[in-house]
C-alpha cells in the first residue's frame, strides 16, 4: 500500500487506520505519513512559537513538533473526536497534538531544572586557578601545572576576550550542557560581543590551545 493513496482521505478516516494499527499496520503507517504531512506545517509554527517563548530555539520547535506527531502516533487510541470542542475536525487534532507538545516541553523543562548543576552565582572566569592553594595531590600537581602553561602560552597568541571565554567555558561547561543564560547574558555585555561571535572566539581558542597541546605532546 502507497501513502499517496490515502493523502485526499479525510481525517476521520485516517485516524482510524491509525488507531487500528494493531491489527493492519501497513495500512496504518501509510494513514499516518498522509496525516504527519496534513498537520506537520501548521504544528510546527505554533511549536517555534512556544518553543522560543519558552526561551528554546526554533529548531527545537521543530524537533518538539516531531515529537508530539510521534506521541500521537504511538497514543492514538486515546483520541476521542466525540470530545473535540470544535467542529472542524482538523483544527481540534491540530490542538489536541499542540497540547502533547506543551506537556512535552514542561516535562523537558522539568527534567533539565532537575539535572541543572549551575546555582546562578557563576561568574565570568578571567584568569587560571592557583594550582598551588587548590587540594591536589602532588603527583598531579606538576602535570597540571605543565598542562596551564601550555594553555596559557597559546592563549597568549589570542586576545583577552578568547581568554576569558575559553576559561569561562572550560570551568562551567558540562557534559555539552549549555552555560546559564545569566553567564551568557554576562559573556554578551561585558565581552561586547554577539552569541554567535563568542561561539567562533571559542572555536579559535580551542583550536589554538589544541595545536599547541598537539606539538608538545602533552594532553589536557
Amino acid at each position: 500500500m502507497d501513502w499517496k493513496e490515502l493523502e485526499d482521505s479525510s481525517t476521520a478516516d485516517l485516524i482510524e487506520y491509525i488507531q487500528g494499527r494493531q491489527h493492519f499496520y501497513e495500512a496504518a503507517e501509510c494513514a499516518f505519513k498522509a496525516f504527519f504531512i496534513r498537520f506537520e506545517a501548521d504544528l510546527t509554527k505554533k511549536c517555534r512559537v512556544i518553543a522560543i517563548k519558552w526561551g528554546y530555539s526554533k529548531e527545537d520547535g521543530d524537533i518538539l513538533s516531531e515529537q508530539a506527531l510521534d506521541k500521537f502516533w504511538k497514543k492514538a487510541h486515546l483520541f476521542n473526536a466525540q470530545q473535540c470542542k470544535s467542529v472542524n475536525l482538523n483544527q481540534c487534532v491540530l490542538f489536541y497534538i499542540y497540547r502533547i507538545a506543551q506537556r512535552l516541553l514542561v516535562d523537558r523543562q522539568r527534567l533539565e531544572a532537575e539535572k541543572d548543576p549551575y546555582l546562578g552565582e557563576e561568574e565570568l572566569v578571567l584568569e587560571f586557578p592557583d594550582l598551588e592553594n587548590m587540594e591536589i595531590p602532588k603527583e598531579k600537581l606538576k602535570d597540571l601545572k605543565a598542562t596551564t602553561e601550555l594553555i596559557d602560552k597559546a592563549l597568549e597568541r589570542l586576545s583577552t576576550k578568547h581568554k576569558i571565554i575559553y576559561l569561562t567555558y572550560r570551568s562551567y561547561e558540562r557534559d555539552g550542557k549549555k552555560l546559564p543564560r545569566q553567564l551568557l547574558k554576562k559573556l554578551r555585555e561585558e565581552l561586547d560581543l554577539s552569541q554567535t561571535s563568542i561561539r567562533v572566539y571559542k572555536k579559535e581558542a580551542l583550536e589554538t590551545v589544541g595545536k599547541i597541546i598537539e606539538i608538545y605532546g602533552t594532553k589536557k
